[in-house]
């Protein structure tokens, strides 16, 4: 009957199960893995010694393991340091993508398209090849009378244009050659205040000077 055979799907952790000759099943288990359904661990992950602080302490699971990892120190093997950081169980840590990694891959593919588009050829040909009137193309050699390259004339000591618009002000950059760092560096205006808000939206325009609404916020 059917617990004796695979209908019941006996196998444990990836282990296949077959009819026996003889009647009932058997299972063959993955490496790592023993007993009659799988469910013998024989493979000790902490053998390899993963958890890189000389002071972490490393536990064997079923397919797995965990680092305890002592004050200050976090991540699955107890790699990073975190100064607020409490001891106990490491716990993968998410990373954030590199920024100017993704950026290079990306220009690369650009000009691997490029090249595909026979962009060097067209440079200079005095016609708009649109296709080619990228900053990874040279701006289809400035033939496209929008195209022109707009930090040709920035002589910024790094690539305004891998900045612009960023969020962040890069002074190097805020300056018109170099279009003022895509006005990043301006500063935005505070709000009114509220003392004044009111009366200022009340007397707007009316020909009479108030000095406490005089000012760029109100």
């Amino acid at each position: 009957f059917s617990g004796y055979d695979c209908d019941s799907d006996p196998c444990q952790n990836g282990g296949v199960c077959s009819i026996s000759d003889g009647g009932g099943y058997i299972c063959n288990c993955p490496v790592g893995t023993l007993g009659t359904n799988c469910e013998i661990d024989t493979l000790n992950e902490c053998v390899s010694n993963p958890c890189q602080h000389p002071a972490a302490i490393c536990q064997d699971k079923f397919g797995d393991y965990v680092c305890f990892c002592p004050a200050k120190y976090v991540g699955k093997n107890c790699e990073l340091y975190d100064h607020n950081a409490a001891p106990g169980i490491g716990q993968a840590v998410a990373t954030r993508p590199d920024i100017k990694t993704i950026y290079a891959k990306d220009l690369e593919r650009q000009r691997q398209q490029c090249i595909q588009q026979n962009c060097t050829l067209k440079r200079g040909n005095l016609r708009c090849d649109e296709e080619c009137n990228t900053y990874a193309c040279d701006f289809d050699g400035n033939d496209c009378s929008l195209g022109i390259n707009p930090w040709a004339n920035c002589t910024a000591p790094i690539k305004c244009w891998e900045v612009f618009m960023d969020g962040k002000c890069n002074e190097d950059c805020n300056n018109p050659q170099c279009l003022f760092d895509g006005r990043d560096c301006e500063k935005s205006l505070q709000p009114c205040n509220p003392i004044y808000d009111a009366y200022c939206q009340k007397h707007y325009a009316n020909g009479h000077c108030d000095y406490g609404c005089n000012n760029a916020e109100c």
